[in-house]
């Protein structure tokens, strides 16, 4: 009899609200109607029956012990908390809290939509979060870890963050019911190399990105919010009048880091938040791609540099050699030469032929007698011939001691 009354009490009250740990019996029925929203304030152990076509709102630890199928639940509230049961079914998992919900399940399956709007889920010690319906494409909340998604014919978003960032990634042009999956991690330094084309990668944060099931083609977007493309522990000073964030795909070919083409969007200078769309599709393999986080030189039409000052002993590699740097065209002929102040030649090339790398020239300050050169003022002349246009120019470079 006790049992039956609980069961009708909760079919007419639309909210109840308790501060106090709650732990149901084996013997009891929870019934959640259609519009129900029932609060729960302390932790709670459901060990009973479960049928919600409402909404659970919990503001602390919640366990569904053996109930699977838990309908609509949201988490809430200023305290850490933390998920228990078994594989969950969950139609709305909504997470609208401060600090991190941990999920202690099998799996939890999400048939409705995620909603990451504050907060940090923790799925790094699960499989994955499975998400067969949506999910939101902004907020300032995210999944610590792995999120599968399932393509239903639209871009699938992956609310994913790090290190108190949300970095939430796209896909786009999937087929339907192609099942990819997104982990979000910060990524181990040392394997952080990038082509001769960029300054430097960040190793605040990476993607991996992979499909179950044959390879698919998708163009993909990223949230890079929290990443530092100001300094680097791995980068090369690369000198163009401007620069750009770019998503990096790592190559097992030649273990390096390669830019992919793309446009940015709300991406404020210094480069720490932004959003960045691939113009070029990318494969995602059952192996997994790993993509990352980089600041590449922007090259729209040839550049043609030659740096005022260079220091033979200084810390920066490329600041020990004098020399122009070019991009944008093949170069078929390449004249440079340096001069004393007596105009004297301490230094000259002449070459010409196809797709001249001028990388490999330029003064070490060293003079033809192997004598190192005094600091002070030089002068140079430098002639480049690329794709029928010609490129001159003539002045002085300080060489600083």
């Amino acid at each position: 009899m006790k049992q039956a009354k609980l069961f009708t009490y909760l079919t007419l009250i639309s909210v109840l609200a308790s501060a106090q740990s709650i732990t149901f019996g084996d013997q009891t029925s929870l019934y959640l109607g259609d519009g129900t929203i029932f609060f729960f304030g302390g932790n709670t152990s459901l060990n009973g029956t479960l049928t919600n076509t409402g909404t659970i709102v919990s503001y602390s630890d919640f366990d569904f012990v053996l109930n699977t199928d838990v309908g609509n639940i949201k988490f809430t509230g200023r305290a850490d908390q933390n998920l228990k049961g078994d594989t969950l079914q969950v139609g709305d998992f909504i997470v609208d809290k401060q600090g991190k919900l941990t999920l202690l399940t099998d799996r939890v399956i999400v048939s409705g939509a995620l909603e990451t709007t504050n907060g940090v889920i923790d799925a790094e010690d699960e499989d994955d979060i499975l998400v067969s319906g949506s999910s939101q494409g902004s907020g300032q909340g995210y999944v610590e870890g792995k999120l599968v998604g399932i393509s239903q014919g639209t871009p699938v978003t992956f609310p994913m963050g790090v290190n108190g960032s949300p970095n939430y990634v796209t896909i786009s042009n999937l087929p339907n019911n192609a099942v990819v999956s997104v982990e979000c991690k910060i990524p181990d330094q040392t394997t952080l190399y990038p082509d001769e084309d960029m300054v430097g990668i960040s190793d605040e944060v990476e993607w991996i990105l992979k499909v179950s099931g044959d390879s698919v083609e998708a163009q993909i977007s990223v949230n890079f919010s929290g990443v530092d493309l100001e300094n680097f522990s791995n980068g090369e000073e690369i000198r163009a009048f401007e620069y750009e964030p770019a998503i990096v795909l790592f190559s097992k070919t030649d273990t390096l880091f390669h830019a992919l083409s793309g446009t940015v969007r709300d991406a404020p200078s210094p480069f720490t938040e932004g959003v960045i769309t691939s113009e070029e599709s990318i494969w995602i393999t059952q192996e997994g791609r790993r993509m990352a986080i980089a600041l590449i030189p922007i090259i729209v039409e040839p550049t043609f540099y030659v740096p005022n000052a260079f220091a033979p002993t200084g810390t920066i590699d490329d600041n020990r050699k004098f020399r122009p740097y070019f991009a944008g065209a093949d170069i078929s002929s390449f004249t440079f030469a340096v001069y004393d102040s007596f105009n004297k030649e301490v230094y000259s090339v002449n070459q010409s032929g196809s797709e001249i790398d001028i990388s490999q020239y330029g003064w070490n300050g060293i003079l033809n007698s192997g004598q190192e050169a005094p600091g002070g003022v030089y002068y140079y002349n430098v002639r480049i011939v690329a794709e029928s246009e010609e490129y001159t120019q003539t002045g002085s470079v300080l060489l600083v001691k």
